[in-house]
């Protein structure tokens, strides 16, 4: 009869488990699919990002931090507050090499997106909406760069091992940034503690300048 009862007990806790697992895998899908909406819901930011009410001199408002992965590997940050808007950064699973950045109005309707490529180099289609979540521009980045582009770039550091196209491997160590003025890039890639800076033409591809490997302190 004890057996009996612990079998019953071991079966009951198994079933309360696996519903809360459920409850929990559900969340994490509705979470997933409602922050790649072009609003941000937040009856969802008040339950899972950590809501802190703030006041200042103009009055009452709301900020939000949270961080997690989605179904797809891709990690997303979110933070910002309901006076000055929200920001939200995504890093797709390896092997991609660019971010994605979403800005959003104080209301919460989308106000920017787009690629970046290392730190600061916008790539791709831009678009920009309104308050009410209206798109009022669009711009193709691209159209800045010169014959020798940040594919050209990227492809050149593949063929010299400082990175990997195909798995991802290094993109962290990456920094490249692209002077319009000039038409040159100004690239940075840390392997093992160590940097190699190249300054490379816009247009024809050749290395205006090489500097390191040199040890990072």
């Amino acid at each position: 009869m004890i057996y009996l009862k612990k079998c019953i007990l071991v079966i009951l806790c198994i079933i309360c488990l696996h519903a809360h697992g459920t409850k929990q895998n559900n969340d994490i899908k509705t979470i997933n699919k409602t922050t790649m909406e072009n609003r941000l819901d937040f009856d969802l930011l008040n339950k899972f990002a950590r809501p802190t009410h703030m006041r200042d001199e103009i009055g009452e408002f709301v900020s939000y931090h949270w961080v997690f992965t989605d179904e797809s590997g891709t990690r997303i940050h979110l933070n910002g507050n309901t006076r000055r808007g929200f920001a939200e950064r995504q890093s797709p699973p390896p092997p991609a090499f660019y971010r994605i950045l979403r800005a959003y109005h104080p209301n919460g309707y989308l106000r920017r997106t787009g690629k970046v490529l290392g730190n600061s180099t916008l790539i791709g289609e831009w678009r920009e909406y309104d308050e009410t979540g209206m798109l009022i521009r669009t711009v193709d980045e691209d159209k800045k760069f010169g014959k020798f582009g940040y594919n050209e770039v990227l492809l050149f550091l593949h063929q010299q091992g400082y990175i990997n196209l195909e798995t991802g491997e290094n993109r962290r160590g990456l920094h490249l940034v692209y002077h319009v003025e000039i038409r040159q890039w100004f690239v940075a890639v840390r392997v093992m503690s160590r940097d190699t800076i190249y300054t490379i033409d816009g247009e024809t591809g050749e290395i205006l300048s090489k500097e390191g490997p040199f040890d990072v302190h």
